[in-house]
């Protein structure tokens, strides 16, 4: 097996690197504490190809053949490196893309479409619990139920919605939005929106039935190899930010990164993101082949990649001692960071657990 990257993986990652160690870092703190993403974000990440990646050429888009997963992932792990709020915002259409180009109707496909080459935003929900309340109407579906709190949602023209037996696609028009800003991901655009009886046509429904378990299955796929790439790079984050301070802070006379215990806890915080990272990339490559356990492998490498960037941003916060507690220095941001990893389009060991059962 090559793991060598090829020429244009190649391009992308160095391209990717230079705008988080020179922009996203730069913009992150500010961000954070606004709340919001700078302007220059959007003119910034459109000129390097993102928010129209995953539409096809023929819709005005940049898609010419297959979407590369393994790209995607290689992209997002320095993506994380650099913010993940505006990671999230930089990633945000492409299931939505995706997944409309794929088995979306001539009506969607101009709808979404036709909304994010205007510069719209589009972005994914998993009814994990299954609260939506979902009736037919015909052949049209009426919603009701909570959306939410989602990245870009604040913002979105359409969401993507993943739930039982239905995978859709909801204009935002006629729902009840709050924008939101959590304690993670704070630049984001969250949102939550509300749907009373908020009618989807049937051109807007993307599969039914059994079709629709296995397109969900690849939605979730894509997204959770993403969500699993970008937490691997804040884990790595992190811990480059402590390697920084530990060699500059002085203790009993020497840098404290010589201590046997917090060199310890660097290794073993680098040692966890770098298996996360390596999980991440094999679940996109598993996508790109289309083998059959893409969807586990990805909800494993979710899982593996954010207990480590739970651990890891904690370990780091240790190594800057009570300064890791400030806003003034990068580590509490990347704590809180962290959470989002965990919370985002359910609990797939909850998930694993109950299926399980359900075979007993």
């Amino acid at each position: 097996m090559d793991f060598a990257l090829d020429a244009e993986q190649d391009l992308i990652v160095q391209t990717v690197r230079k705008l988080s160690d020179r922009d996203l870092r730069g913009w992150a703190a500010d961000a954070d504490r606004a709340g919001a993403p700078p302007d220059r974000l959007t003119a910034l990440g459109g000129e390097l190809g993102f928010f129209l990646d995953a539409v096809p050429a023929e819709a005005d888009g940049l898609l010419d053949g297959a979407y590369s997963h393994l790209t995607r992932a290689l992209r997002g792990f320095e993506l994380g490196r650099g913010c993940a709020a505006l990671a999230a915002l930089l990633e945000t259409n492409v299931e939505p893309a995706l997944a409309v180009g794929t088995w979306g109707s001539a009506a969607a496909k101009q709808a979404l479409f036709g909304s994010l080459a205007k510069g719209g935003l589009a972005t994914l929900a998993h009814d994990s619990r299954g609260t939506l309340e979902i009736s037919a109407e015909g052949e049209d579906l009426r919603v009701t139920g909570k959306l939410g709190p989602l990245p870009a949602l604040g913002v979105a023209s359409h969401v993507l919605v993943v739930a039982k037996d239905l995978l859709f696609l909801a204009p935002v028009e006629g729902m009840k939005r709050e924008a939101i800003t959590p304690s993670g991901w704070r630049a984001a655009k969250w949102g939550t929106a509300q749907l009373e009886a908020q009618k989807i046509p049937a051109a807007f429904v993307l599969a039914r039935g059994p079709a629709a378990h296995g397109a969900s299955t690849q939605v979730l796929s894509w997204a959770r190899a993403s969500l699993a790439a970008r937490a691997a790079g804040v884990a790595t984050a992190a811990m480059e930010y402590a390697d920084h301070y530990a060699k500059e802070r002085i203790q009993f006379g020497r840098p404290i990164g010589q201590f046997e215990a917090l060199i310890r806890l660097r290794d073993d915080a680098m040692t966890s993101s770098q298996a996360a990272r390596l999980c991440a990339l094999h679940a996109a490559w598993a996508i790109d082949k289309g083998l059959p356990t893409a969807g586990d492998l990805a909800s494993r490498a979710r899982v593996l990649a954010g207990d480590t960037v739970a651990k890891s941003t904690i370990d780091a916060v240790q190594i800057f001692g009570g300064y890791g507690f400030v806003n003034d220095y990068p580590v509490e941001k990347l704590m809180r960071d962290a959470r989002a990893f965990e919370a985002l389009y359910g609990d797939e060991r909850l998930g694993r657990v109950l299926a399980l059962k359900g075979k007993e």
